[in-house]
């Protein structure tokens, strides 16, 4: 009796460890479909930290209520010290450009809000693209959902004629948003940013 003891507490400890990595593997959420996006490159620069002055073509420029600048009041970004923030990417359907399913790669906007020291009271970023089209998106939307502002599509960068050198991405594929209020913020050749 005292020899079948041990096997058969061996046994119930088996059958409850493996009963428990099923249960946990079940239940486990998958960190990437929970963000919604996959992580490229961790940042370089993190919040707080002085961002150098563009040694390459500006292709984004953010002014307003913030408190990191690098050249004259204003933070210039050259491409590299933009992917420097740290890179994701998620697919979408881009309905509006391409018309066709994109992967999409770049720096989330709050990353991005959070290098440039946006006021805590900020509520609006004001968007101008290279052909002067404005539009004023949410402080909160960057807070609510992993909004990109995008480098690449489909691995590549994208020229001004591509939409580029940035946009803003929403991601509808893991977030409930509305088209009617998101599509008009999905703003393409995307130059400044002036946080109010």
């Amino acid at each position: 009796m005292t020899t079948t003891r041990p096997t058969a507490l061996a046994a119930i400890t088996i059958a409850l460890c493996i009963l428990a990595t099923a249960c946990t593997t079940a239940t486990d959420p998958d960190p990437v479909a929970d963000r919604g996006y996959e992580r490229i490159t961790e940042a370089a620069i993190g919040p707080g930290e002085a961002i150098p002055a563009p040694t390459g073509d500006v292709v984004l420029t953010i002014t307003g209520a913030i408190t990191t600048t690098n050249v004259d009041g204003v933070l210039a970004l050259d491409m590299d010290t933009l992917e420097s923030l740290g890179l994701v990417s998620y697919e979408v359907d881009d309905d509006q450009a391409e018309g066709r399913r994109v992967m999409f790669t770049g720096v989330l906007l709050s990353d991005l809000l959070a290098a440039a020291g946006i006021a805590e009271d900020a509520e609006v970023l004001e968007m101008t693209a290279l052909n002067d089209y404005v539009v004023d998106v949410p402080v909160a939307d960057a807070e609510a959902s992993p909004v990109m502002v995008a480098t690449m599509s489909d691995e590549d960068r994208m020229p001004v004629s591509n939409y580029g050198p940035t946009r803003l991405v929403y991601p509808y594929d893991s977030h409930d948003l509305s088209p009617t209020i998101h599509d008009p913020r999905w703003i393409w050749q995307l130059a400044s940013i002036d946080v109010r």
